[in-house]
């Protein structure tokens, strides 16, 4: 029973004397979460008759509108620092393509626009990324939708509306948060 004593005494004697610090919790106040989110935006596939109207003419553009309701989040409107837009596309279409991308407010008003991007024909394997910062674009943070139009070059020849080849986009967002706790 001696022992049992001296061993509880022991123990006791060493949690209450032993090494301790104080916890210093003001080092939470400059601690910044630094999350970063990956969502897709707009994934389509044209065929060559996607370009005829009713009347059977050709067009030579076609466009797709996206919802971005990313920014109706608070949390992501005020802490966002940098949007990555990533493209992947399969042009088999005999003629280039030029993409124009237009991010666009509720009024559709244009909040910022990428530069043209030009789609070599046959170009089976193409990447594309846009880097936005928002320090140097301020309204960023009132997308409310994605416009993408594509144009067909014109070649002098119609295309054939029976082709079975594709243009395919696929688009994705990695939106970059900074915020203090």
């Amino acid at each position: 029973m001696k022992s049992k004593q001296k061993i509880s005494f022991l123990l006791c004697f060493l949690m209450l004397t032993s090494c301790y610090q104080t916890l210093d919790f003001d080092q939470l106040d400059n601690y910044v979460l630094k999350p970063v989110y990956t969502s897709p935006i707009t994934y389509f596939t044209v065929l060559p008759f996607q370009f005829f109207d009713s009347n059977g003419i050709q067009q030579f553009s076609i466009s797709e509108e996206s919802e971005f309701p990313v920014f109706e989040n608070s949390f992501f409107r005020d802490n966002v620092v940098k949007l990555d837009f990533n493209l992947e596309i399969r042009n088999e279409f005999d003629r280039n393509v030029i993409l124009q991308i237009e991010l666009i407010d509720n009024n559709n008003n244009s909040v910022y626009n990428f530069n043209s991007i030009e789609i070599d024909a046959g170009e089976l394997n193409y990447s594309f990324l846009e880097e936005i910062e928002t320090t140097t674009n301020l309204n960023l943070t009132n997308t409310a939708k994605i416009r993408i139009t594509a144009f067909i070059e014109n070649t002098g020849t119609p295309m054939n509306s029976a082709d079975t080849s594709e243009f395919v986009l696929k688009s994705s967002a990695t939106i970059y948060i900074e915020s203090s706790l």
